[in-house]
């Protein structure tokens, strides 16, 4: 592989996840962290070369609302700036390349989760083939169980095996304070949880919320001028499958796993157990065990690295905002400020996925020290 250019996180700013904001527009989220990112490598937006916003403006209830989060992220003087229809790790990714390719050497990556400002159940629908699957009315949490059925007749996982997941997700999660969920409930407490939609209990399934953050970028030379601590980025790719649910294996997630195989191979990792700590984001007990499988660690039990230690998804999940907030937290976890930290954690895992049961997936691989020399 020829060199690329060594680009860090330097920066990460988020509001905590809440159930529903009903006093502050998505805007006014998005703002405050803006400006702490700013403040915490001690420049101003000048001196950001790119910008870039990850939303969906059928999430946010609002009309071309990512024109609203370009005036907050700063909208003179004129920048290169671009608004995708992605959760904003995917933002991120398109980032990372445009300084590959040496068109900046600075990003700005900003994202704004609102679900509650739309139907989300119906908003979701319209990501599923338009002819069958969508016509049938299925919803997130629908093809998420018809996930899980697959997962479980495959491996023969159990419900008990569900609800020990998220109880672990749920005692880390009860230790960060931008979580959305802060409770600790044992396994017996999840299991005794209404059905969601069968074979998953609520308590298995993350709680949808919302958040605003935002994420800085430089390329080496201005990393260190911005961060004590810069995170590096070692490898990243991205895969999708088809769109039908029918024409994939719902118990697997082969982009997910080509995804972190490219990653790792571009990091110069052999498998996920040379990482500390890994960040998936998975919205459903059933999703972590798939993920996990994928990028080559256990299922279940002790991975000896660390998965979740924010509490992932679970924990606090607003849609268009959880794979970036994956991203922010490998920052705190390597560049110092984890709530939960990993000891002596210094390369990790962030993964990112859209679509349903995990149709599309991106993969980082970040350290605390340079890849290329």
């Amino acid at each position: 592989m020829s060199k690329l250019r060594n680009v860090a996180l330097v920066a990460w700013a988020q509001a905590p996840f809440v159930p529903c904001d009903v006093h502050h527009t998505a805007t006014e989220l998005l703002y405050p962290q803006i400006r702490r990112a700013l403040a915490d490598c001690g420049v101003e937006r000048e001196a950001i070369d790119y910008q870039v916003a990850g939303s969906a403006d059928y999430v946010d209830g609002r009309v071309f609302g990512f024109v609203a989060a370009v005036d907050v992220m700063g909208s003179w003087p004129p920048k290169q700036d671009l608004h995708l229809e992605m959760d904003a790790a995917f933002a991120a990714h398109y980032a990372w390349l445009r300084i590959q390719a040496g068109d900046a050497d600075t990003a700005l990556v900003v994202a704004y989760g609102k679900p509650g400002e739309g139907e989300q159940d119906r908003i979701l629908n319209l990501q599923l083939d338009p002819y069958y699957q969508g016509a049938m009315g299925l919803d997130g949490g629908s093809t998420a169980a018809l996930q899980a059925s697959a997962y479980m007749h495959r491996t023969g996982t159990t419900d008990r095996d569900l609800a020990e997941v998220a109880a672990r997700s749920r005692a880390a999660g009860a230790r960060n304070p931008k979580a959305q969920l802060t409770g600790a409930p044992s396994a017996d407490d999840l299991q005794r949880t209404p059905w969601a939609v069968e074979p998953l209990r609520r308590g298995y399934v993350a709680p949808v919320g919302e958040t605003a953050a935002c994420l800085v970028l430089a390329a080496e030379g201005r990393a260190e001028t911005m961060c004590r601590r810069p995170v590096w980025i070692h490898g990243v790719d991205q895969r999708a499958e088809l769109q039908s649910l029918g024409a994939r294996d719902l118990s697997r997630s082969a982009s997910a796993g080509m995804a972190a195989c490219k990653a790792f191979e571009m990091a110069g990792v052999k498998t996920a157990a040379d990482l500390d700590l890994v960040e998936l984001c998975n919205t459903t007990a059933v999703e972590e065990m798939i993920l996990r499988e994928a990028v080559g660690l256990p299922a279940k039990g002790d991975a000896g690295t660390v998965v979740n230690p924010s509490g992932g998804p679970l924990a606090g999940h607003a849609i268009m905002a959880s794979g970036l907030v994956r991203l922010g937290e490998v920052f705190r976890q390597l560049g110092g400020g984890a709530a939960n930290p990993v000891p002596g954690a210094k390369r990790a895992l962030a993964h990112a996925s859209q679509g349903h049961c995990l149709q599309q997936n991106l993969v980082w691989v970040l350290g605390t020290e340079r890849r290329w020399s």
